[in-house]
């Protein structure tokens, strides 16, 4: 009976309701990161953030330090849902290694007059290895997954992949925000070998992130199974297929507490809620991550994330906001032609933030173009010379 009820739950909760087709491992539709679940699992966009080997690694390429994430999560018929993500930069981009457990404590196996007969045992492992890499205009990532699934007697492996996309831009906002404040991203998701006769759970996720402020965010994503061949244009029925909507927004006080919410249109399970707290001693930070979701029928579940940041220098909003007055000041300087202003502002913006997006760029650039104007002034002279 708990296997019926697990089954019923993967299918109907998981996955939107209406999907059109069937799929094997549905445990990979389990959100992961207590972050992008209090926020209604819209994630396929945001930058910086580890959870992105599961919904986009492209956004592996807009980290900036070694993270290591441990995720619970409790979920119906005493089932658990266990998530070890770490990720370090190689080669200008980050790797990233993550591990999801889906199971249950094993439970008496009842033959059909009523006897217990011995236990059965109901687990899924899927192993992720996943790389992020900045382009500078765009970020593209891409992963690898090995599956694997025990019920009872029956043992599934399976093999997927995953790429994204992301794209960066600046967008006007009334409030003082982050310069590339709204972001695009498109990712598709478990494309590989089948479980046993079903297919993956396929998915194209494509998602806006936009940062009104510093201390405001909404994400929108949207979500098509790609399943069989009919679900890539059900959605154009409406909310009655496989088409999905989620949505949700953010709210820090300083970086230090985060309040999150979001919704899921076409899902089982509606409403979210989420909270963070974010602390640093010496140079590790962590932060501390709790999520509510709403499971519909099957009643409310619960998760709890704890993430480590190994950061060299530890930035508070007070550096941030130097940083940021320093790189506009470098900006002036660039557009009124003092190359050696700008760069020492430019210089002083990374003092303050190491982790300032651009700012190495724009040092790089303009110390480039200063060797090409001092290069040109010593062609003049010779030419000069010749005259």
């Amino acid at each position: 009976m708990s296997v019926l009820i697990l089954f019923n739950f993967t299918s109907q909760n998981i996955r939107a309701a209406g999907s059109g087709g069937t799929s094997g491992a549905d445990f990979l539709e389990i959100g992961v990161g207590s972050r992008p679940l209090g926020m209604g699992e819209a994630f396929t966009a945001e930058v910086g953030d580890v959870n992105a080997i599961y919904y986009n690694p492209a956004g592996l390429g807009t980290l900036k330090f070694p993270v290591l994430s441990l995720m619970h999560q409790e979920l119906i018929v005493d089932s658990r849902f266990e998530n070890v993500s770490l990720v370090f930069p190689l080669y200008n981009g980050f790797f990233g290694f993550s591990t999801s457990v889906f199971w249950v404590p094993p439970f008496d196996k009842i033959d059909i007059n009523g006897n217990t007969v011995g236990t059965v045992n109901f687990y899924n492992v899927s192993g992720i290895m996943a790389y992020g890499y900045s382009l500078g205009f765009m970020e593209v990532g891409g992963s690898l997954k090995y599956i694997y699934q025990q019920i009872d007697t029956l043992q599934l492996q399976s093999l997927a992949f995953d790429v994204g996309i992301l794209k960066r831009i600046t967008m006007y906002s009334p409030f003082d925000a982050p310069i590339k404040n709204l972001a695009l991203g498109l990712s598709i998701q478990n494309i590989g070998t089948n479980a046993k006769d079903d297919s993956l759970p396929r998915l194209i996720r494509a998602g806006l992130s936009y940062k009104m402020s510093h201390f405001f965010g909404f994400n929108v994503d949207f979500i098509e199974n790609a399943i069989t061949s009919s679900d890539l244009y059900d959605f154009t029925s409406g909310f009655n297929e496989s088409f999905r909507v989620n949505a949700g927004v953010e709210l820090n006080y300083l970086d230090i507490l985060f309040f999150r919410t979001g919704y899921k249109f076409n899902d089982a399970g509606k409403y979210t809620f989420g909270l963070g707290f974010n602390y640093a001693i010496k140079n590790i930070a962590f932060v501390v991550d709790a999520s509510y979701q709403d499971a519909g029928v099957f009643g409310p579940i619960y998760s709890f994330t704890v993430t480590f940041k190994l950061i060299p220098k530890v930035i508070t909003i007070e550096d941030k906001l130097k940083a940021e007055v320093h790189y506009q000041r470098g900006i002036k300087y660039f557009i009124t032609d003092d190359i050696d202003g700008a760069i020492e502002e430019f210089k002083k913006a990374r003092d303050y933030n190491p982790y300032h997006k651009n700012v190495d760029k724009k040092i790089k650039d303009l110390e480039e173009l200063k060797e090409l104007k001092r290069q040109n002034e010593l062609l003049e002279k010779e030419q000069q010379k010749i005259r």
